[in-house]
């Protein structure tokens, strides 16, 4: 196999780092919003799906989806907490990319801040006609997760597919 050519390995390296942004903006804009932002990082189609495993399944698909599960989450400054993406791995194969990575949600609360839960996250992801990198499908698989009565859980008032 010959080695690629410095044109495309720089390409290879700005598409892993905007995916990478793009996982970045996800998780800003659920705790800042606003929503128009976070509806942008997905495709038209998009689809974010919480797998079987500690708590229920759960789907957000398309922009009207994503708006609503973002209006059904708390934000700032009524309340305070990160969704921080670590350690992402990105894989791009033309126009089509692969990444993993993991998400902790770190809230605050009375007695101090604390961890409420952490998923790893893979994700399909397409560049766009304008160039951007948006996520098609993301599957959150949870991890752990902490029932704690502050701040209020997300989506406790939304059917388990919203679209």
């Amino acid at each position: 196999m010959e080695p690629l050519s410095l044109e495309a390995r720089v390409r290879r390296l700005e598409d892993e780092r905007e995916i990478a942004r793009t996982l970045y903006r996800y998780a800003a804009w659920l705790d800042y919003g606003p929503a128009e932002l976070l509806e942008d990082i997905f495709t038209p189609d998009g689809r974010w799906t919480r797998a079987p495993g500690r708590r229920g399944t759960r789907s957000f698909i398309g922009h009207r989806g994503f708006a609503e599960m973002f209006r059904d989450h708390t934000h700032a400054p009524d309340f305070f907490h990160k969704h921080a993406v670590m350690n992402p791995v990105v894989d791009v194969d033309g126009a089509e990319a692969r990444a993993v990575s993991y998400l902790v949600f770190i809230c605050e609360h009375p007695d101090g801040p604390y961890i409420r839960a952490f998923s790893r996250c893979t994700d399909q992801l397409r560049r766009g006609d304008d160039g951007r990198w948006r996520i098609a499908q993301r599957t959150a698989e949870l991890e752990a997760w902490a029932d704690r009565d502050f701040p209020p859980g997300p989506w406790k008032s939304l059917p388990d597919i919203v679209e």
